[in-house]
């Protein structure tokens, strides 16, 4: 489980113009993108269609966002 988080992000965001606004962000690979609650991201300027896409594509993984509530996302420290 530890390697897929350091791969790019392109290895599970297949959508080119979500894959853009996401690097735009600064977000490279998907323990940085795991790191970032929704609520963040929606600070970042991404919308909610596409948070709700980067959801979707890291729980077909196995993955999650960090909770809003919590400052650790167990998942990717665990």
């Amino acid at each position: 489980m530890k390697e897929i988080l350091k791969k790019e992000v392109s290895e599970i965001i297949r959508e080119r113009k979500l894959l853009n606004r996401i690097q735009e962000i600064g977000i490279h690979t998907i323990e940085e993108l795991c790191n970032h609650s929704r609520i963040e991201l929606s600070k970042k300027g991404l919308e909610n269609l596409y948070i709700n896409d980067i959801i979707i594509a890291l729980e077909l993984n196995g993955l999650d966002l960090k909770p809003n509530h919590a400052k650790k996302n167990h998942l990717v420290e665990g």
